[in-house]
Parts: structure tokens; C-alpha cells; sequence
């Protein structure tokens, strides 16, 4: 005779218990799969995404340069900075300036500060947390009148020690910046009411550093049900939630949480973002699913250089070589041709980070250089025109006497056909250079030097005593003692060559130049001084 088998109550609820939570794990295994398909969705229209926010921001900025009230203006600035303030750190900082502006114009305090605000922000976001330190201390806080803009200063303050935190990671002074950024949380905690999706997310946060995971995943769950997935703090809050679960040992919900994240950053799109990099962790190191690890730290890599973030790019910087281990370990069966693909791959990976933290930090060198060199050709132009002038009277001028020259030739080659001796004799004597021809000479040559530089009056005045400064009558270019130097200017020293361009005798020249010397401020280096004047640099 068989019995059958007699299952205790106690033993029937164990065997329960243990098929629904079987089944549990196997429903979130499969809402994880959708969630992968969804976010590779988002993944494929990547660039797509990214283009139309690009042609949106476009729309923005040919607004803004359409309107001509400031208030309007400053507006449009906002708005831009809003939105790239998580999309691109130099398209941020840009606008913020030009707000500045407007705000400095409108004498707008409030306006002023709260650009200082998102100003600090974006340098504590994209790596500079000195200037950010610097940009905060600088806020009038007695300006802020509008509640949100207070919220938003103790939470940059808290954004800034956090990140620095995060950058330093082991250094000594990591420890102190953690205090400082919750000692700024527990005063958000205690001025954002805990009734709204921020407040509870900085409950939340509190907890979370205090080490109370419990109270910490409820106030996350309730201030993400809450929100919209297309809201930035949706995305946060679910990132920082997957980190309690990952404490938790709780993978499943990690790995849940952190697509969640990852899709919500993608399909905004926001390029300052932490989720790709996590999931890279996570699949590498739990999943073991490699190559899907390393594409989401390459999209990682993408968005950081995207946005110019400094910290982000360190972050993966410490995760790659983790990633390229455990692929390495995992494929360590296979043959030689893998081994070496392995190594290429992470060498790859690890020369674009240095490409990418190079780029970065010469991006502000570069902009000063472009600006340099913008600004030198301007020079180069400018030097180029007044050549371009001085040749065109210098030739006129050389055409003019040699039109002269012509004609006396001609005049005394028909004197001596015409054997007129004594009337050549008389032209000879008599054609020496008029008053007229000795002005006309002076005009042109004051003209031509002047054109060339512009400024030389006013300089050489600069060299003299106030009361020996030379005033030019009504109409004159130069006189004689500013010709003779302007011939020094030209680099022509020697005396008897001044004097017979002058029609002087070397003695007259000589003593202007004794004259001129006497009355200079700097005696011992008057004629060198007069040589550098209107330098082209």
C-alpha cells in the first residue's frame, strides 16, 4: 500500500513563498530586457535627438538676435542658458555672459546674482571648482527675492563640494569638501518643504549620506512617482536610488533603476549624465556582457566630451581599466588573436581619453590664440594699406619730377640746336629750384610721410618739454624741424644728406637738430626715441 507524501502547512507556505519569489525575479528580469530595448532605442536615434534640440537651440538664438528690448533679451539669454546647461558647458557659459550684460545694463541685482549662480554651476560641472568657489562667494544673497534662486544657490554649493568630492575621490581633503556639501544639504532639507518632488528627493539625499538605506529608497520611490521621466531630477533620483539598491546588493533593481536613469538622460537629451557609465560598470562586472559595456562607456565618452565635462571623463577614466580587466579575465580561454584584439581595444579606449582630456584642456588656449591671431592680421592689414598708400605717393611723386625733368631736357635740347648759348646759360642759371618746386616738393613729401604715419606729430610732441612742443600753423603738415625729423624716423641720420633734401646748409641742420635735442624730456635718448615712434607691433 503507498502513502502519500504529508506536507505540513509550514512546509507549504515555504514552497510559496519560494515560487513567488521565483516568479518575481523572473518578471524583473523581463521589465530589465524591455527596458534594454528601450533604451537602445533611444541609442539609435542618438544623433537624431540630439540634431532637432540643436535646431530648437538655433531657433532661440535667431530670436534672440531679432529683439531689441533688453528685458526680452535677457529672457532669451535665460532660456538658452536653461537649456544647455546640461547639454553643452560652453554654449551655457556663453549666454550667461551676454545675460550678464543685460543684467549689468537693466541694473538688475537679482538678475546679476542668479547668473553668478548657474555661472558657478556650470564651472563646478565642467571641473573648475576654485572658480566656482569664487563665483558663489561673490553672490549677494540679500538680492536673491526669489525663492527658487535661493534653493538653487545652496544646492550649487552643495553641487560644487559634491563634485570636487567625487573629482579628489581618496585625497585628503575629499573628507572635508563631504561635510561641507551636507552640511549645504541639510540646509536645503530644512527650506524646501518635504511635500514636493525636491524636497523629498533632498530628504532623500540626506539619508542616503547618513546611511539610512531604508528611509532613503522610500522618500526616492515617492519623489520619482512624483515626476515625469522628461524632468532632470527624474533621472537623478532614480540613479541615486540604484546606488542604494547596488549597497543593497539588490541588482536586479539597480540594474532596473539605472536604465531608467539612463533612458530618461537620453531622450531629453542631456550629454552630463552618469547613468551610461554605470550601466558599463554593472554590465561588465555583473553581466559579463562586454561588448555591450564597452559601446555604453564609448556613448559615455561621447556625451562627456560633448558637454567639456572634466569630472565625467575622470569617473570613466577610473572605470575603464576595470571594464578592460574583466573582459580580459573573462576571455582569457580564448586564443592568441582574442588576447590581442583585447589589448588593442583597451588601448584604443584608453588614447581616446587622452585625445579627449587633451582636447579639453587646450580648448581655452586655443581660444585665446584664434582671438590673438584674429587680431594680428587685423595689424598685418592695416600695415599693408599704409604700404600700399606710401608707394602710390611715392611713385606719383617720382612720376611728377620726372614729368619736370623731361621737359627741361627737351627745353635745353632745342636751346642747343638753335646755338643759344647765352639763353642756356641763363636757363641754367636761373632753374634752379623755385620757391614753388621747393613747396610743391615739401607738400608731397609731407603728404606721403603722414599717410605712412598718421600719429607722428602727436608722438614726437609726447618727447618734448610741455612748454617746447611744436604747434603747426593753419594748414601746415610739417615745418623744417619736424621734416628733419621725420628723416630720422625713416632711418636717414646723416646731416649733410638732410640738408641737401632740405636745401639747407649742414651747419643749419646740425643746429636744429642741437635745438630740438636741448628742449626733448629724455636728452640722452632723443634721436633714438624719435626713430621707435609710431612702431607698427
Amino acid at each position: 500500500m503507498h502513502h502519500q507524501p504529508n506536507h505540513s502547512p509550514k512546509m507549504r507556505s515555504t514552497r510559496h513563498i519560494t515560487m513567488l519569489l521565483l516568479l518575481a525575479l523572473m518578471s524583473c528580469s523581463h521589465d530589465n530586457d524591455q527596458l534594454y530595448d528601450q533604451l537602445e532605442q533611444h541609442l539609435a536615434k542618438r544623433q537624431e535627438v540630439t540634431k532637432a534640440k540643436e535646431e530648437h537651440l538655433a531657433s532661440v538664438r535667431r530670436r534672440l538676435d531679432a529683439c531689441k528690448d533688453e528685458n526680452s533679451r535677457y529672457a532669451f539669454c535665460d532660456s538658452l542658458v536653461e537649456q544647455y546647461l546640461l547639454f553643452n558647458a560652453d554654449s551655457a557659459e556663453k549666454y550667461i555672459e551676454k545675460a550678464m550684460v543685460i543684467a549689468q545694463g537693466l541694473g538688475n541685482e537679482e538678475y546679476i546674482n542668479k547668473n553668478r549662480i548657474v555661472n558657478a554651476y556650470i564651472l563646478a560641472t565642467s571641473g573648475h571648482y576654485s572658480d566656482a568657489k569664487q563665483m558663489l562667494e561673490d553672490v549677494r544673497t540679500a538680492a536673491l527675492t526669489d525663492k527658487k534662486d535661493v534653493v538653487l544657490y545652496y544646492e550649487t554649493w552643495r553641487w560644487t563640494y559634491n563634485t570636487w568630492e567625487a573629482y579628489l575621490k581618496d585625497d585628503a581633503k575629499a573628507a572635508r569638501y563631504a561635510e561641507r556639501g551636507d552640511a549645504y544639504l541639510d540646509t536645503l532639507c530644512s527650506i524646501v518643504p518635504a511635500t514636493t518632488a525636491d524636497g523629498l528627493y533632498f530628504k532623500a539625499e540626506q539619508q542616503w549620506r547618513r546611511g539610512n538605506l531604508k528611509a532613503a529608497e522610500e522618500l526616492y520611490l515617492k519623489c520619482i512617482a512624483m515626476l515625469n521621466p522628461s524632468n532632470r531630477r527624474y533621472a537623478s533620483a532614480c540613479c541615486a536610488l540604484a546606488m542604494v539598491y547596488e549597497t543593497q546588493k539588490r541588482d536586479d533593481d539597480f540594474e532596473r533603476y539605472m536604465l531608467l536613469a539612463a533612458i530618461s538622460d537620453q531622450s531629453i537629451p542631456l550629454k552630463e549624465n552618469l547613468a551610461m557609465q554605470e550601466l558599463a560598470r554593472f554590465l561588465s562586472r555583473k553581466r559579463l556582457d562586454h561588448t555591450r559595456a564597452q559601446r555604453y562607456l564609448v556613448y559615455a565618452v561621447e556625451d562627456a566630451i560633448y558637454y567639456n565635462n572634466r569630472l565625467r571623463l575622470t569617473e570613466i577614466a577610473r572605470k575603464l581599466p576595470n571594464i578592460a580587466l574583466g573582459y580580459q579575465e573573462v576571455e582569457e580561454a580564448q586564443d592568441t588573436r582574442h588576447n590581442i584584439i583585447i589589448a588593442i581595444i583597451s588601448l584604443l579606449a584608453l588614447g581616446l581619453l587622452g585625445i579627449a582630456i587633451y582636447a579639453t584642456s587646450q580648448n581655452h588656449k586655443l581660444k585665446t590664440q584664434r582671438t590673438l591671431r584674429i587680431a594680428l592680421n587685423e595689424k598685418l592689414k592695416a600695415t599693408n594699406r599704409s604700404r600700399e598708400k606710401y608707394v602710390s605717393l611715392f611713385i606719383g611723386l617720382c612720376a611728377a619730377y620726372i614729368d619736370k625733368y623731361n621737359k627741361f631736357q627737351k627745353t635745353i635740347e632745342r636751346k642747343v640746336k638753335a646755338h643759344q648759348t647765352d639763353d642756356l646759360l641763363q636757363l641754367l642759371h636761373t632753374n634752379r629750384m623755385k620757391d614753388t618746386d621747393t613747396k610743391e616738393f615739401f607738400m608731397n613729401f609731407d603728404r606721403a610721410f603722414l599717410n605712412l604715419y598718421p600719429q607722428f606729430v602727436d608722438e614726437f610732441n609726447g618727447l618734448m618739454m610741455p612748454e617746447h612742443r611744436i604747434e603747426l600753423k593753419k594748414d601746415q603738415l610739417l615745418n623744417t624741424e619736424l621734416r628733419i625729423m621725420a628723416f630720422l624716423r625713416l632711418g636717414i641720420k646723416d646731416t649733410p644728406r638732410i640738408a641737401t633734401l632740405l636745401m639747407y646748409s649742414a651747419q643749419t641742420i646740425y643746429n636744429y637738430r642741437s635745438v630740438l635735442k636741448s628742449h626733448a624730456i629724455d636728452k640722452d635718448n632723443f634721436e633714438d626715441n624719435v626713430a621707435m615712434l609710431c612702431e607698427v607691433n
